[in-house]
Parts: C-alpha cells; sequence; structure tokens
C-alpha cells in the first residue's frame, strides 16, 4: 500500500514537473550544485522561483510525503522517474526546430549573463580587497597598541605588589616588636618568620637599603624573644615554686585527708570492705571523679609560658639548647626546694651513722613536727609540679626521658630517710606522735603512689614508724603489767558481782575441760553472788592488755598499710610474742625467788593459764593475720618459755615442799625399843599429816588436778620411802614387836590422809545446786567421782611397799619367806637380802635360848599387841 502510494505521489511530481517551464531548469542542478550550500542556492533563487500555481500543486504532494515519512524515497524515485521520462528528451529536443532555436537563443542569453557574473565577481574581488588591507592595517595598530598598554599595566601591578609586600614587612616588623612588648614571642617569632619569607622570596635581589636593615635585625629579634622567653620561664619558677608548692601540696593532702577517707570509710562500713585498705583499686573505683575535678593542675599551674617557649625552640631548632637552659635553672629551683638537704653532693666514704648524723645536724635539733611535714608537703608540691610540667610537655624538657620525677624524688628520699628514721628514733616518743606521723605519711604515700613515683625507701620509712609504735605498745604494757604484778594478791579471783564475772569470762581464756561458767554459789541458796575463778586478778586484767595492745596494733594498720604485709604481720607476732616471754614470763619469772608456797602455787596456776593465753593468740594471729591468708599457722615461741617457767614453777613448788616435809621428818624418832603399844600415832607424824592435809586441801587446792595429784602422788611417794629407808638403814639391830606396831600405827595415821584428800561419795559432803545446773552437775560428778576412785586407789599403793616390809616384821618366819609361792602373794616387793636382814632384828640371838615359858609370854604380848594395833588402824581409817 506505501509502495502504491510513494508511486502515485511521484507520478503527480512528475506531471507537474513535466507541466512547468522551469522543470527543465531544474534538471540542471547536479549533486555538485547541492552541495554548494545555500550560497549557490541564493545565487540562483530567482531563475528558480515555481509560479504560484505549481506550487500549490506541490504542497499537497509533499506534505502528504512528510506525513508518511516517505520523503527520500518519493525524491529518489523522481528521480529515476524523471531520467525515465527524459531517457530520449535530448533526441525530442534535437528533433524539434522550435526548441533548437530556443536553446540558440539561450545560449547567447547565457554568455551575456556569464559575463555579467565575472564583471560583477572581479568588481566584488577588489572592494573585498581594498576591505581587507585596510581592516589589516587597523588590527595591526590596534595590536601594537594593545601590547604597549599591556607592559605598562604589568609594571603597574608590579610596582602595586611590591609596594604591598614592602607595606607587609613593615607591618610584620612593627607587629614582632608590638609583640615582644607585649610577651607574646611565639607570635612574634611567627612574625618574623613571615617577614624572614617575603624578604628571601621577594627582595633578595633588590637593593633597597631599609629592607636590608630591616633584615639584618631579624636575628637580634630572635636572639631578643629567646632570651625573654627563658626569662619568662625563670619567672615562672619564681611564682609557681615559690609560692605555690606548699599551698598546692596542701590542698591535695586535705582533699585526701578530710573528702577521699571520710568517703572511703563510709563506702567501707556500707559494704563491709574492711580488709581493703585506702588507695588500694578498690576504693579507687569507689572514688567520686567529680569531687576529683577540683585538683585540676591546669588551672592551679598554668604552663601558657612554657608551652611558647617550646615552640619557639623547636621552630628555631634549638631544642637541646632549651634544655640545656632548662636543666640548670631547675637544678637550682630544686636545690632551693630541698634546702637544707643537698642533693648534689656525692657519697663518701663516712659510715651510715656519720651520714645520718651529718644531715640531722642541716635541719637542727629544733626541727619540730609541723616544720617537718611542712618541708615534707613542700617536696610533694615540687613532685606534684614536676609530674604536671613534664606530662604536659611530653617530657620534652627533660630530653624525652620519663623520669625525671622520679629521678628527683629517688634522690631525695635516698637523702632524707636516714634523716626521717634519726627523726622517729629520736624524736617522736608517746603513741599520739606516732599515730600522727601514721596519718600524714599514710596520705603522704598515697598522693605519691597516685603519681606513679617509687615509694619503697619511704615504705621502709613507714615499716619502721609501725616497728616504733609495736616498741611503744612494747614500753606501756610493760609499764602496766609491772604495776598490776605489784598489787596482784596471788590469791584466786573472786567476784561478787554477776556483771563482771561475765566480762572476766569473756576477756579470759580457759582451759578446754573447764565448764563455760565454773561452779559457783546458786542464788536461790546464797543472798549474794560469789564466784571464785583459780586464776589471780593478774591473769584477767594481762588478758585486757595483750587484747588491748593486739586491737591497737591491727588498727594502726588498718587504713593504710598495703605493702610488706608478711614483715607486717611479723611485726605483730614478735611484738606480742615478746610481751608473753620477755614482759609476762620474765616478770612472773623474777617472782619465783619467794618461799611462800601459796604466791608459788598460785604462780603455778597463772602459767598455766597464760599458756592456755598465749596459745589462744597464736590461733587469733593465725586467723586474723594482716596477709589475709587462711592457711598461715603459727605457734608463739613464748608458749614454750612460759611451759619452761610453769616447769620450774612445779619444781619449785616440789622443793619448797620438800623442804617443809624434810625439815618435819627432822623431828620425827622412832622408839624402836618400845615395850608398850601407842595408842595414838607420835606428835611429828601428826604434823607431817597435818602439813598434807593442809597443803592439798587449802594451800594447793586451787591447782590443776593433774599438777595436785601428781604433787600427792610425788610427796606420798617420797615420804614412804623415807620411812622405809628409816626402817631399814636406821633403825637399830633389834626391834621390839611393840616399836613395829608402833611405826604400823603411824604410817596408817599417814594413810588415812587421803581419805581426807579424796573422799568417796559417801563420805562427800553434799553442796546444794539450782535445778538447772543440776543435770550438767551430775555427768561432772560422776566423771569426777570415777577420776577420784582411780587416784586414791593409786595413792594408797604408794604404801604397799612399807606395809609388805611391816607385815614381814609382824610374822618373821624366813622359812615362810622362802616359800615362792607364799612370798608372790604377800611379800612380792621384799628383797632377800632385806627379808633376811629384818628377819634379824626380830629374832636376834640373846633371845634364841629363852625358855618356852617366856616365849609364850613374848608371843602373847605381840598378838596382844597386834590386837590393840588392828583397833587403832580401825579407828584411823574409819570414814
Amino acid at each position: 500500500m506505501e509502495s502504491n502510494a510513494q508511486s502515485q505521489i511521484s507520478e503527480e511530481l512528475q506531471k507537474i514537473l513535466l507541466s512547468t517551464d522551469l522543470s527543465f531548469l531544474k534538471s540542471t542542478f547536479d549533486d555538485e550544485d547541492r552541495k554548494k550550500g545555500a550560497s549557490v542556492v541564493q545565487d540562483y533563487e530567482e531563475e528558480l522561483d515555481l509560479d504560484e500555481h505549481t506550487m500549490n500543486r506541490w504542497t499537497p504532494l509533499l506534505r502528504s510525503a512528510i506525513e508518511n515519512d516517505s520523503l527520500p524515497v518519493v525524491v529518489d524515485e523522481l528521480y529515476n522517474s524523471v531520467e525515465d521520462h527524459f531517457e530520449n528528451l535530448e533526441t525530442q529536443i534535437l528533433q524539434d526546430s522550435q526548441l533548437s532555436d530556443n536553446l540558440t537563443v539561450s545560449v547567447g542569453q547565457i554568455s551575456n549573463i556569464k559575463e555579467i557574473i565575472e564583471e560583477s565577481l572581479l568588481r566584488e574581488t577588489e572592494d573585498l580587497q581594498g576591505q581587507l588591507a585596510q581592516t589589516t592595517n587597523d588590527v595591526i595598530s590596534r595590536k601594537q597598541s594593545y601590547i604597549n598598554n599591556k607592559k605598562t599595566s604589568t609594571k603597574i601591578s608590579e610596582c602595586i605588589i611590591l609596594i604591598s609586600k614592602i607595606l607587609q614587612i613593615l607591618e610584620l616588623s612593627n607587629k614582632c616588636q608590638d609583640l615582644i612588648k607585649d610577651g607574646s614571642y611565639y607570635k612574634a617569632l611567627q612574625s618574623l618568620g613571615g617577614l624572614e619569607r617575603i624578604y628571601v622570596q621577594d627582595f633578595k635581589n633588590y637593593n633597597f637599603d631599609f629592607l636590608k636593615t630591616i633584615y639584618a635585625s631579624i636575628p637580634v629579634l630572635k636572639s631578643k624573644i629567646k632570651d625573654e622567653s627563658l626569662n619568662l620561664i625563670k619567672s615562672s619558677f619564681n611564682s609557681n615554686l615559690e609560692r605555690k608548692l606548699l599551698s598546692v601540696s596542701t590542698k591535695f593532702f586535705d582533699f585526701y585527708n578530710e573528702t577521699l577517707l571520710p568517703d572511703w570509710k563510709n563506702s567501707k562500713n556500707e559494704l563491709k570492705l574492711s580488709s581493703f585498705k585506702f588507695n588500694s583499686p578498690v576504693e579507687i573505683s569507689l572514688r567520686d571523679t567529680k569531687k576529683e575535678e577540683t585538683l585540676n593542675l591546669a588551672t592551679i599551674f598554668p604552663l601558657d609560658e612554657f608551652y611558647d617557649c617550646i615552640l619557639i625552640f623547636q621552630n628555631l631548632k634549638e631544642t637541646n639548647y632549651l634544655c640545656s637552659e632548662f636543666k640548670t635553672e631547675y637544678d637550682f629551683r630544686i636545690s632551693k626546694v630541698a634546702y637544707p638537704l643537698d642533693l648534689k653532693s656525692h657519697g663518701s666514704t663516712t659510715t651510715h651513722s656519720d651520714q645520718v648524723l651529718k644531715t640531722a645536724a642541716l635541719f637542727g635539733d629544733e626541727f619540730s613536727s609541723t616544720e617537718l611535714k611542712n618541708y615534707m608537703l613542700k617536696i610533694l608540691g615540687f613532685v606534684i609540679y614536676d609530674k604536671h610540667l613534664n606530662k604536659s610537655t611530653d617530657y620534652l624538657l627533660s630530653y624525652k626521658s620519663m623520669s625525671t620525677s622520679e629521678n628527683f624524688w629517688e634522690i631525695f628520699i635516698a637523702r632524707f630517710s636516714p634523716f626521717l628514721e634519726y627523726y622517729l628514733t629520736k624524736r617522736v616518743n608517746t603513741e599520739e606522735e606516732v599515730i600522727e606521723l601514721k596519718d600524714f605519711l599514710g596520705i603522704y604515700i598515697a598522693i605519691l603512689e597516685n603519681l606513679n613515683v617509687g615509694v619503697e625507701l619511704i615504705n621502709k620509712v613507714y615499716i619502721l614508724l609501725f616497728r616504733k609504735y609495736a616498741a611503744l605498745l612494747f614500753q606501756v604494757f610493760d609499764i602496766e603489767f609491772s604495776t598490776l604484778l605489784k598489787d596482784d594478791d596471788f590469791m584466786p579471783l573472786t567476784i561478787n558481782d554477776k556483771g563482771l564475772y561475765e566480762k572476766v569470762l569473756r576477756i579470759c581464756w580457759l582451759k578446754d575441760d573447764e565448764p563455760e561458767r565454773p561452779r559457783i554459789e546458786d542464788e536461790e541458796f546464797s543472798e549474794q553472788f560469789l564466784a571464785t575463778l583459780p586464776f589471780s586478778p593478774l591473769y584477767p586484767m594481762s588478758c585486757t592488755l595483750v587484747k588491748k595492745t593486739h586491737n591497737k596494733l591491727v588498727t594502726f594498720l588498718s587504713e593504710f598499710y598495703r605493702s610488706n604485709l608478711s614483715e607486717l604481720n611479723q611485726i605483730i607476732v614478735q611484738t606480742l610474742d615478746s610481751i608473753f616471754s620477755e614482759i609476762i614470763n620474765a616478770k612472773i619469772h623474777a617472782k619465783l625467788d619467794t618461799t611462800s608456797r601459796e604466791e608459788i602455787a598460785q604462780i603455778l596456776i597463772n602459767l598455766d593459764y597464760f599458756i592456755i593465753a598465749a596459745k589462744e593468740f597464736s590461733h587469733i594471729l593465725g586467723r586474723e593475720n594482716t596477709t589475709l591468708n587462711p592457711d598461715v599457722e603459727l605457734t608463739l615461741q613464748s608458749v614454750k618459755i612460759l611451759t619452761q617457767s610453769r616447769n620450774l614453777t612445779e619444781q619449785k613448788l616440789i622443793e619448797l615442799i620438800d623442804s617443809k616435809i624434810s625439815d618435819l621428818m627432822e623431828f620425827v624418832e622412832f622408839e624402836w625399843s618400845a615395850t608398850a603399844v601407842e595408842r595414838e600415832p607420835s606428835f611429828s607424824v601428826k604434823d607431817i599429816a597435818q602439813f598434807l592435809e593442809m597443803m592439798f586441801t587449802s594451800t594447793l587446792v586451787n591447782l590443776p588436778d593433774s599438777v595436785k595429784t601428781l604433787l600427792i602422788f610425788r610427796e606420798f611417794d617420797v615420804l614412804t620411802g623415807r620411812f622405809l629407808d628409816v626402817l631399814l638403814n636406821f633403825s637399830p639391830p633389834i626391834l621390839t614387836p611393840q616399836s613395829v606396831l608402833n611405826f604400823e600405827l603411824n604410817m596408817n595415821f599417814l594413810e588415812g590422809i587421803i581419805s581426807k584428800l579424796f573422799p568417796s561419795d559417801g563420805d562427800r559432803p553434799s553442796t546444794p545446786t539450782s535445778p538447772d545446773l543440776g543435770a550438767v552437775h551430775s555427768s561432772e560428778n560422776a566423771r569426777a567421782s570415777n577420776l577420784m576412785d582411780n587416784t586414791r586407789r593409786s595413792l594408797y599403793s604408794t604404801f604397799s611397799d612399807l606395809k609388805q616390809h611391816i607385815e614381814f616384821l609382824k610374822s618373821p618366819d624366813i622359812t615362810e619367806y622362802n616359800d615362792p609361792s607364799i612370798r608372790m602373794r604377800k611379800f612380792p616387793r621384799i628383797k632377800p637380802e632385806v627379808a633376811q636382814m629384818l628377819h634379824d632384828k626380830m629374832v636376834s640371838p640373846a633371845s634364841a635360848g629363852i625358855d618356852s615359858a617366856n616365849s609364850s609370854s613374848v608371843d602373847q604380848s605381840f598378838a596382844d599387841s597386834l590386837g590393840s594395833h588392828k583397833r587403832l588402824a580401825k579407828f584411823f581409817n574409819r570414814a
């Protein structure tokens, strides 16, 4: 369809073209003419104009082709159709005479037209050449003017720039002078740098004298800036070090002491952190950071002049010179701060004691505690300042070394600590002074630790302070214990106040086998409370003193001491060990020169309890040690020393009793030739028995049962041994039967003392007891009864040897003795030679020839005496 439409349009166009008079001229434009563009079209525009009728006929066709987007195809077909329609046109033209004539006429016309065109073109070309020459000359003249004007303008611009830079140099020079006057040295140096840079870049090759003068003044100005900035640092030292050190350190100290420490005590009590110390990580983590902002050193010690000076010398690349000058000035300031201590002096060959005395002489004998604190605070202030200065300047002034503060402090404390030890030893003499110095040094060390400086040497002094405190407590204990010992009555402690009694029980340590409440007279049967404890008042008072001393030592360490805990714990142990051994034991030991058995017995009882106290305190010290190590086990050496004194006291008591018995034994005499049987023992034996009964029921009644029983055993064993020795070695060769019966009477009397010392249950007097204590007493009584029965039987056995020898004397039949069965049953303890000797004493040669009548009378008399003796024995052995 489209193809047909395009063909139709093309045919219509062809018809219109053929019917147009000038259509043959249009065909004369070839492709080259079309390529010439708009100029060629304009030249022939008048000749190619179509009449209005023809144009109206083309317009719809062209519009239709454009609307169908087929104009290129229509044009191509038009060309093809034109070629087809005009293929034979030339032949037709030649054959048409009229057309040929027209062509001939047209050729002439065309030649005329050509000439007209050539003339016109020549004329126009000449006009164009004239205009071109005129325009060229005009352009050349204008360009020359432009070039001249541009050179002038460039020179003017250069002059303007040069003048502005000269003005800038002058302005920088004036500004530099003003900044130097105002003290802004770094800004002045920056101005000089800009001035120097502008001159070198822009005016180095100009011969301006005034600029050369300005440039020549730059080194002088730089030198002035250096000197003035160093002088500014020196004046800063004067204002900071001399005026602020003491006030700053006091502010730090007061903040720690009056703010941080009370806050920590409150937190420790609320959070139950008693095992942690002040300035420990736990305490530091609980601090209020807002409160610590009040210690902002940037506002206390402004360092603007240092920052400017460092920038100045870094800019001048003379940092080493700055550091050298700074060190010289700083050393001078340090020497002023540390005065009268000389930090520059080198160690000499003098002894440590000479150095201490020399240092003490520098400070003088009148150096008070207030002066000591102010001096140490001034040193602390300098350490704070030094830390702040070096940290804020990135340690540049100390040659990038991060140990300036540490070096100063190490040198200072190495020189000062000997004097501090000397001051502590010579000037601090009371508990109050020691505690005051302890609190001061505790805060002081805490601040130093937070400044990250070494505190090892001052910690040694701090430990020495604790040793001093322990020594003072030792002296106080010595004085108070001496007073207590002097006032002690060496009698069992009797208490008639129930509250006091309970307090004594809480204070003292009792034996493990002792009841928690010793038996007292029950209030239901007594109008007044009454209790008796075995030890004297010295023991509970001493326990109170020991506990008080221990509490003081622990309290002394409770807040500040965080290092060398093992050494501190050892000091506590040594102090308490020395108290038990060098005071309690030594002073009680000195009392052993007395001859009073009562005092010796009470000393023995007290020593038993002091041994218990020392053992218990060993457990306390192990359990509550400052190292907080639950595995610590220790035993005070004083336990062994007290035990030795206790054994010595026991031996002393034995010696006193033995001495008394020996004295009594000197008055004992037996009538070995007696012919009558006595009905009562001799007075000397009664004295011995009375002494023993009084000794063990009154004087030694409060001794521990084991000790008392041991003494009783020993004394009865010694007595029976001595009486046996009297019988065997000090009796005459011949003994009468009556004397033997009298001797037996005396021995039985002595044996009867045992039942008085250890009565049986039926013989023991009853004591009233309260209902609530009845069950406790019944079990205790049963256990005590069994123990007493065993003791009583053992004591009776001490008389077995003596009894066997007496029985043999009463029936001195050697033949019966020689019978092994009888001997082992009746006389196992009598040796054969002794039996023979005793037999000889009873059967003498003089009596061998007596007649049987007399012999019978003698035997009857012995039998009668024996019967009488049995009645006496029964009397003395009755309950």
